[in-house]
């Protein structure tokens, strides 16, 4: 049995992922499970999926404490969250990202494999859009070989169907061959000191995954790593309105002086409201450098 836990953000499509996923490799015969891990989620908050993939009748319906595949739909979370927490060793880290594997400063107590996609550029060019879930299952076909190409895309096209469904299975495909030529190498992540044997309690190892433990903790939470786009404010066509300020969910946006306003990007998710908002077109909203 093979088991895949996905990371990503609220609006990224993890569930969604997850479930496209499962069909696909019942497509190939196999059987399939999957499921999300609910808590107070919003858009741009950390959220997880599970898939579990086997030869076999499933059994186990716990969540997936020791994955063999860990697919990570935003790079930022590797600063809020130990997206390598329980990969086997040996096992494979997939992570959106168009940047060296190197920089991301990650660590592991295991060797595994990581391979990078830039998911989210791939997505923009083909659909049109920066969700990079149907792009990430495209590269997690070609990574693993758990699900053949062809399921994964008429699992990708029942779901969404009509041109959608062409663009994201077009997305699919391009994630696909990217990894299957090596457009990104291969990266194994050495150990960096020795995996202590953990110790047999009797039951589940407890998951923490990085969402706020309790209320009023969200202010330690720097929400603004959260963001794929941020809000540029051109200030050359402004008229004052404050619209921008009045509709922002976060109250990120305040003004310094008339027709000059300022962000406060430790919090603002970049949702691109305030754009939308504008009246005349005076915010731009402009991909991150590392998303």
């Amino acid at each position: 049995m093979r088991e895949i836990r996905i990371h990503g953000r609220g609006g990224q499509g993890n569930v969604t992922a997850a479930e496209m996923l499962s069909v696909a490799a019942f497509t190939d015969g196999k059987y399939a499970q999957a499921f999300p891990a609910f808590g107070a989620e919003r858009t741009g908050a950390p959220v997880l999926a599970f898939v579990r993939l086997g030869d076999k009748p499933i059994r186990v319906r716990s969540q997936v404490y020791h994955p063999d595949v860990v697919v990570v739909q935003d790079p930022t979370l590797i600063k809020v969250v130990n997206v390598l927490q329980g990969l086997k060793p040996g096992g494979m880290l997939l992570i959106n990202t168009a940047a060296d594997i190197e920089s991301l400063g990650l660590t592991t107590d295991v060797e595994v494999t990581v391979v990078a996609v830039p998911a989210t550029d791939i997505a923009l060019e083909v659909i049109g859009r920066p969700t990079p879930n149907t792009t990430m299952l495209g590269a997690f076909a070609g990574a693993t070989g758990d699900v053949s190409l062809e399921a994964m895309q008429a699992a990708v096209r029942h779901r969404f169907g009509g041109l959608v469904g062409e663009s994201n299975a077009k997305a699919v495909q391009r994630a696909y061959e990217f990894v299957r030529d090596g457009g990104k190498a291969k990266f194994v992540l050495q150990p960096a000191k020795p995996a202590a044997k953990a110790e047999s309690t009797g039951s589940a190892p407890t998951f923490t995954i990085g969402w706020p433990g309790q209320p009023g903790t969200a202010n330690a939470y720097r929400t603004g790593d959260w963001r794929t786009f941020r809000p540029i404010f051109k200030q050359v066509a402004c008229t004052g309105c404050t619209l921008c300020a009045v509709y922002c969910p976060e109250s990120c946006i305040t003004a310094l002086e008339k027709k000059k306003y300022d962000c406060d990007y430790y919090y603002c998710k970049g949702c691109g409201i305030c754009a939308d908002a504008c009246p005349v077109n005076d915010i731009e909203m402009v991909k991150e450098e590392s998303a």
